[in-house]
């Protein structure tokens, strides 16, 4: 079984915490199978929270009811698939969820399966998995406007750390009927670490302070809490939450 800390702050100016997250491990015939997922409502009044809470309430119960049906059959794709399905599921129930409100409800998803030796990443919104591997950093792709620009060659990385558009989304889980779940897929070695966290998390912290914890649980949990303290006081107000996940050394 793998170590992990989760946490979430309100932070400094939001009324509520619109964050939700997941973190369900088990094993089977000496297998580990891992789900991971964090999310970040949005909406009018309490919507936002209403909307993160029914993804991570419906990737736990697909965790504990249908992930079994996957047990010592063929490889990861198949749990890829169905979660696919799943997510694009959860959209259209969203949608239903919100006919006849003035606002529309949605959740950014992002989101770690591990199946013993094998990891996917799904992604939809701005919610961001790293992972490293063997001293290497990966991160998924924001779906804002401001990576739209970036990809396009009309502002650099830098700039769109910066720009007042950087957190319109372009995509998300509830907002539109089509969605683009984004796949990474790669192989689990000792060692490895994920991080999942929202963009109140990572918003105000430069890439350089995000970077794998050589520690243990402990030391796990007081960097999670440092950078938790770092972007409360440089002035975030958005909620924060993140998961932070470490695979054991052989």
């Amino acid at each position: 079984m793998v170590q992990s800390i989760e946490m979430t702050d309100i932070g400094n100016g939001r009324p509520s915490n619109q964050d939700a997250y997941l973190m369900k491990q088990r094993e089977y015939k000496g297998k580990l199978y891992l789900l991971a997922a964090v999310c970040d409502g949005m909406g009018g009044l309490q919507r936002g929270e209403i909307a993160s809470r029914y993804v991570i309430e419906i990737l736990k119960q697909w965790f504990e009811e249908a992930l079994p049906r996957f047990f010592g059959k063929g490889d990861i794709s198949k749990i890829q698939e169905d979660l696919v399905r799943l997510i694009k599921k959860i959209n259209s129930n969203l949608l239903l969820m919100s006919q006849g409100a003035e606002d529309a409800m949605g959740s950014t998803l992002t989101l770690l399966f591990v199946k013993e030796h094998h990891f996917f990443v799904l992604n939809v919104g701005d919610s961001r998995t790293y992972w490293f591997d063997r001293k290497r950093k990966y991160v998924t792709t924001d779906h804002t406007l401001v990576q739209l620009e970036v990809k396009a060659g009309h502002i650099s990385k830098e700039q769109a750390r910066k720009d007042p558009r950087r957190h319109i989304l372009v995509q998300c889980v509830g907002v539109t009927k089509d969605i683009k779940v984004d796949c990474y897929r790669g192989r689990i070695h000792p060692g490895m670490e994920f991080l999942l966290c929202t963009d109140g998390f990572y918003g105000l912290l430069e890439e350089r302070e995000i970077y794998q914890v050589e520690a243990s649980k402990e030391q796990m949990k007081a960097w999670v809490q440092k950078c938790f303290q770092k972007v409360k006081e440089r002035g975030e107000l958005d909620n924060l939450s993140c998961i932070l996940i470490k695979v054991p050394e052989k």
